[in-house]
């Protein structure tokens, strides 16, 4: 372990994995009280490197809403074709009485979609007060949109359906949202969007149907509305948005084809509008606000998102542009992938993102001439200041870091190593921005400079990774890994005033405390941490995380491997718990409460949290 930013109080949790272990009661029901014996020392700055054994956790959002869950397994083979079939369920469990289960009536049989349909299947709607400044509370899931194709053994019943996470309703009660058929219905993939709206999820929706033929179903639709037979020679979809000025009013956009487009790849991109009404011809032409967005003569090869909306409304794209030459023989030429800045006020307004010598910012091509782009977990937000780096899929190579505010970019830190794709982190708090560049955590102030270094892993590779992708009040939390293969899980200050490290254990989650700066869709300002150490489950506080840990629970055995599913306000939350590759468990817990965990379903086969639980 090194450290080269000055850190003056460090936690050193040595003793904490014999003390976990050492924990008796709970088991995996979480019925009896587990006997808590890590308070060793404690962190009174006396010498001691314990953490102090706390019955509870407070400071959290305060949600008692209805915690939702799959279950999917094997349902036995096709007798005509014996193909395996699959069954998948959708639970729904109150937290004022987490021992009783509710299974809703509409579920998917006889599928041939295979344990990936806790996955794809389901799909969270999320409500979240914002007031004229873009403050954000009260951020949680309203409504959590599905596809079944079974009511109660009932044919008729299929396609989408949504039910209500408010726990007031003695049985949640699914509603079918218009007449497509399950076939046709998709809440995931590349030729879906769904688009969200945070005052009444009512108004949320889907687009979906690409490649063949694009469809939109508003979540105000009754089981016999038809969906909407939306843009015509639509390609593509690119981003589902929130108006300027109207948070009711959606836009997304597309790329499209047209007679009059001059390169063989090249398409327009269109804001589309969706429409309330239900039918086939409701918003097929209509929603065609601009004919094209881009500056005439331009065309695009490729549009995609760079991180989601700020609190302005403005959406940052990646367009990879096109000049037609008016050279006979001559095809188009590509001006490369470049940063462009869209606005959708009632006239949309799309700006290439400039630098101080008004330069475009250039993103580089990958494999097969497609741009790279940074993944979420590469981009992070502070206020309307967005901070990313593009390093590939490969996680090998230096990168260069970008800030961009408004229609300017600037560099904010040039060639770091690679932020790990898949595993690393780049966030902002606290004036600050830090990121997993290689094996070292560095952090900068928000304009590239005072760069430090906070921590670093001796392992060859990977040797920082995170599935805590927010902070609060400057802590950062990451997993260390070293050159043996231990793992610590690391909360860090990110000016490296302060950490806390936990030797042989993992974070894998956390909970919101519901509240933002950003926008609803950038809400990651945390209130509790989990931590997973051997058999036990635990959790700490964001805001201080030395100041102890509640044991939930432990757990019958070993995991291969525990998750939790996206940030999402507390104390009651849901994690899966792998026991092989085919079955995982789904347990509950609540961070107010020491051995709390239990077992919400007790069945082989796959369970999994809903996204947002």
């Amino acid at each position: 372990m090194h450290f080269s930013g000055v850190i003056p109080r460090t936690i050193l949790l040595a003793a904490l994995g014999a003390a976990m272990s050492a924990c008796g009661g709970g088991g995996s029901s979480g019925s009896d009280t587990p006997e808590d014996k890590s308070n060793v020392g404690g962190n009174n700055g006396g010498g001691g490197s314990g953490l102090s054994g706390l019955s509870g956790l407070d400071g959290d959002a305060d949600n008692q809403d209805l915690l939702y869950f799959s279950y999917t397994y094997q349902s036995g083979e096709n007798p005509n074709t014996g193909q395996q079939q699959f069954h998948s369920a959708l639970y729904a469990l109150d937290p004022a009485n987490p021992g009783a289960l509710s299974v809703l009536k509409l579920d998917s049989r006889e599928s041939a979609l295979g344990l990936d349909m806790g996955r794809s299947h389901y799909a969270p709607l999320y409500e979240a007060d914002v007031d004229d400044d873009g403050r954000v509370t009260n951020y949680r899931v309203s409504d959590v949109l599905f596809l079944h194709n079974r009511d109660a053994g009932n044919e008729t019943s299929e396609g989408f359906a949504r039910v209500s996470t408010d726990a007031t309703t003695p049985v949640p009660t699914p509603v079918r949202v218009s007449s497509e058929t399950y076939l046709g219905a998709s809440v995931l993939g590349a030729g879906t969007l769904i688009w969200q709206d945070y005052a009444d999820a009512e108004n949320a929706g889907v687009v979906y149907g690409l490649p063949t033929s694009e469809k939109r179903v508003h979540m105000s639709f009754g089981a016999t509305d038809e969906p909407q037979n939306a843009m015509p020679m639509v390609v593509r979809h690119v981003v589902a948005l929130r108006k300027q000025g109207d948070p009711a009013k959606h836009a997304y956009l597309v790329l499209r084809t047209h007679d009059d487009l001059t390169c063989s790849n090249g398409y327009r991109l269109v804001e589309g509008n969706p429409s309330a009404s239900p039918g086939p011809s409701a918003g097929k032409y209509s929603s065609v606000m601009i004919d094209n967005l881009l500056p005439s003569p331009k065309e695009v090869a490729s549009a995609e998102p760079l991180g989601g909306q700020l609190s302005d409304n403005s959406q940052y794209l990646v367009i990879d542009t096109l000049i037609n030459p008016n050279i006979t023989g001559r095809p188009c030429i590509s001006e490369g992938p470049t940063l462009w800045r869209f606005k959708p006020f009632s006239i949309p307004q799309l700006s290439q993102v400039l630098d101080a010598n008004n330069q475009p910012l250039k993103l580089p091509f990958g494999v097969a001439g497609i741009p790279k782009l940074p993944s979420e977990r590469n981009i992070a937000v502070d206020g309307d200041v967005l901070y990313f780096g593009v390093g590939g899929v490969a996680q090998t190579g230096p990168q260069d870091l970008y800030r961009v505010e408004g229609n300017r970019w600037s560099v904010l830190s040039e060639q770091e190593e690679n932020l790990g794709y898949f595993t690393g982190f780049l966030l902002a708090d606290e004036g600050r921005v830090a990121a997993s560049a290689g094996n070292t955590v560095v952090s900068w102030d928000s304009n590239g400079n005072d760069r430090k270094e906070l921590d670093t892993s001796n392992a060859a590779s990977m040797g920082l990774q995170t599935d805590v992708l927010g902070s609060r009040d400057g802590w950062l939390f990451y997993n260390r890994t070293d050159i043996m293969g231990r793992d610590d899980a690391v909360a860090m200050k990110i000016d490296g005033s302060d950490s806390a490290i936990i030797p042989d254990a993992r974070w894998i989650g956390a909970s919101l405390s519901g509240n933002g700066d950003n926008s609803p869709a950038n809400v990651t300002e945390l209130s509790e941490v989990f931590l997973w150490s051997g058999k036990d489950i635990s959790a700490v506080s964001a805001a201080d995380p030395g100041a102890g840990r509640v044991l939930l629970g432990t757990l019958d055995a070993m995991p291969e491997e525990v998750t939790m599913h996206g940030l999402a306000p507390g104390p009651h939350r849901l994690i899966q718990v792998h026991t092989d590759s085919d079955n995982s468990t789904v347990y509950y817990v609540n961070t107010r409460e020491r051995g709390s965990l239990r077992k919400a379903l007790d069945a082989s086969g796959m369970q999994r949290p809903v996204t947002g639980f």
